[in-house]
């Protein structure tokens, strides 16, 4: 007779897959800081910040750059994922989007190095957080911790 293994709590992860979360984490942060900073330098006030009709968009343009960036450099790091086999890759970029969401105006005072090195910190690791818990097998189960996680993060970002 052939032995049945029982269901495992999580899903096995390849030792690929959690470098690959790790790294990706890491640059998602650090690119995306740097393009939102490009983006600001070389689009957003060289376009905008000339009239004042368009006051609006330049006094917001460091959050409109980071926005933009952060989308961008996202998507990326979800076709990075999905190459090195992460496991529910899109939960996991969309739960770090809603949970760092603003995070740029936390990180904005320091100098851009500084900033830069602290969101690559905070991407890597919350991509690694919520890839860990994204690995659980109930995905209802997994959904509902990734919210909490979320919700304790969005408390932490809102009240420094």
């Amino acid at each position: 007779m052939a032995e049945v293994k029982k269901s495992q709590f999580y899903v096995p992860q390849e030792r690929r897959s959690f470098i690959g979360v790790v790294v990706t984490g890491f640059l998602v942060g650090v690119l995306s800081w740097l393009l939102s900073l490009g983006l600001q330098a070389w689009i957003i006030e060289p376009i905008f910040c000339r009239s004042e009709q368009s006051f609006d968009i330049c006094a917001n343009g460091g959050t409109i750059a980071w926005t933009a960036s952060v989308i961008i450099v996202s998507f990326l790091g979800l076709l990075s994922m999905v190459r090195t086999n992460v496991f529910r890759p899109l939960l996991v970029v969309i739960a770090t989007l809603i949970a760092l969401w603003s995070v740029s105006a936390w990180l904005g005072p320091l100098e851009w190095w500084q900033a830069m090195l602290w969101h690559g910190l905070l991407f890597g690791l919350a991509y690694i957080v919520f890839a860990w818990v994204a690995r659980i097998q109930n995905f209802l189960l997994s959904l509902v911790v990734t919210i909490i996680l979320i919700i304790l993060a969005r408390l932490v970002v809102i009240n420094s």
